[in-house]
């Protein structure tokens, strides 16, 4: 029982994969030429779950620290978990509100009046 107890708090501290697909070079090479056309350098690309993302840098910031650069990394990973959540949070008011339609009630309205 002790052994089973010392092992849990060890498997609930994993964390998910970065992505559950495969990542093509063409992401890296896509984002190395979204940032060229506006006179930038890639700094990095940003990887969370299903989504890639670019992160842009001056091409002055040669000398930029790698702290400075993955810094800017991390706030672009922020912003695209920002978006899915966003994304994945107006999916289910969609989904809520098409429930509601298809039960014969007005979105927002709730089960309607009783009759006692």
């Amino acid at each position: 029982m002790a052994a089973s107890f010392l092992m849990f708090p060890l498997m609930a501290c994993t964390t998910a994969k970065a992505t559950a697909f495969a990542l093509p070079m063409e992401r890296a090479t896509e984002c190395r030429s979204l940032c060229e056309q506006i006179d930038m350098k890639l700094g990095a690309v940003v990887i969370i779950m299903n989504s890639a993302g670019c992160v842009c840098e001056p091409k002055s910031a040669e000398g930029m620290s790698p702290a400075v650069s993955g810094a800017a990394a991390a706030a672009g990973g922020a912003l695209i978990q920002a978006n899915a959540e966003v994304n994945a949070e107006e999916s289910r008011r969609r989904e809520a509100a098409r429930q509601e339609s298809s039960q014969g009630r007005s979105p927002g309205t709730g089960p309607g009046p009783s009759h006692h």
